[in-house]
């Protein structure tokens, strides 16, 4: 019995570490090697920072001026930001640094990073996983304390993938650039399409990677194709990003997660969904506070097709949300929903942080007097074929 149990055990533990062998292999969901730039050079972290070679930074490549920061580092009369931690990666003019990934080849990726200015005038960052990039432009601030969580997608054409950040710039001060850190991976997946309701992913708990500690939500920025999205089966079509943001830190309708509108008509997310032509439907939706102390009045306006609706928040006693609804008729086999806010909010703590009206739980089903009728006919069918096998 004793040799039987010590056979048990080993190959258990040889199933444990074969499964952990794979997971290493194609990568985890979370923070990448050193993606908080916290892993001490061979040398020791330098007072001066700079560094300019392939092993400078622990797990990544470097090229150009790359600098490693650290919080309450100056710059003249500057005090260099810090997203989290202790230290972080300043890239210079045209510098860039890199790490060799591990995916799974075809597979879809988010990678969610925080991102903060420094002295450049127009300041932008590069991030990429060949052949495909993203621009990200630094220049708006999206809350005061200096710096942003982004994300961005990627659909991984090889196993073994680089990931790239580039500071494409060139300023008079060489070491003048964006500072990046916390830098992570998630695979996504496209949830399927519920068989009552007609939007994918319209609860928006498939998404990008959030960290537990960070309070300031994720930016979604322009994204045109819904095929490569870090929200999967919705793009966002704007100039400016909107927020995704978790039950943790925001208050959110149902679920673990919703979008957070930002900046007007500048921050629009929409989804094309199935219809059939000339049939009515509803969508229906739930608009909310973040209870992010977001200054009010908040409004969306709701696309549904050719109808769009001006929506205000007004919820019943306590509530942080309410249910709202689009009645609409189809006119084609497909039809667009989309929704932006209708004002430009900023919190009223320090009336410069920019928020905005929350969207959760989205559907497009056929409408009520559809459904109403239409189960009625099944009721009427049942109660047919039910008396006909009492005849029988």
């Amino acid at each position: 019995m004793v040799r039987r149990s010590c056979r048990g055990a080993k190959w258990v533990s040889l199933v444990v570490l074969i499964f952990a062998l794979f997971a290493t292999i194609l990568g985890e969901d979370g923070l990448i090697s050193n993606g908080d730039f916290e892993t001490p050079p061979a040398g020791g972290f330098s007072s001066e920072g700079v560094a300019d070679g392939p092993t400078s930074i622990p797990s990544w490549r470097s090229n150009g001026t790359v600098e490693l920061v650290q919080s309450g580092q100056r710059q003249g009369g500057m005090i260099l930001v810090v997203p989290e931690g202790t230290h972080a990666v300043r890239l210079g003019n045209d510098a860039e640094i890199s790490q060799e990934l591990t995916l799974e080849k075809g597979a879809m990726y988010s990678v969610t990073f925080s991102a903060a200015r420094t002295c450049a005038q127009l300041e932008s960052l590069n991030v990429s996983i060949p052949p495909a990039s993203h621009s990200i432009d630094l220049q708006t601030l999206y809350n005061i304390q200096g710096w942003d969580p982004y994300a961005v997608s990627f659909e991984v054409e090889d196993d073994r993938t680089k990931l790239v950040f580039k500071n494409p710039g060139m300023e008079d001060d060489p070491t003048c650039g964006p500072i990046i850190d916390d830098i992570a991976i998630k695979k996504l997946f496209t949830p399927d399409r519920p068989k009552d309701n007609a939007v994918v992913n319209g609860d928006f708990e498939e998404g990008p990677w959030m960290f537990r500690n960070t309070t300031l939500g994720v930016l979604l920025p322009t994204n045109l194709d819904e095929e490569i999205s870090s929200l999967p089966g919705w793009i966002v079509e704007s100039n400016r990003a909107v927020r995704y943001i978790d039950s943790y830190h925001f208050s959110v309708p149902q679920g673990k997660r919703a979008v957070e509108l930002l900046s007007g008509k500048e921050g629009i997310i929409s989804q094309m969904v199935e219809t059939k032509a000339d049939k009515d439907y509803q969508l229906t939706f739930s608009l909310g506070h973040a209870n992010d102390k977001c200054k009010q009045p908040l409004a969306v306006m709701a696309f549904a097709g050719d109808q769009a609706q001006n929506i205000h928040y007004a919820p019943n006693s306590n509530s942080t949300f309410q249910g709202a609804t689009v009645n609409f008729t189809a006119k084609a086999e497909r039809t667009r929903v989309a929704f932006y806010s209708v004002y430009y909010n900023t919190r009223t703590d320090d009336m410069s942080s920019l928020c905005g009206p929350v969207v959760d739980d989205v559907r497009v089903w056929f409408s009520a007097a559809w459904r109403n009728a239409y189960g009625g006919l099944f009721g009427v069918g049942i109660g047919f074929w039910a008396l006909l096998l009492v005849l029988v």
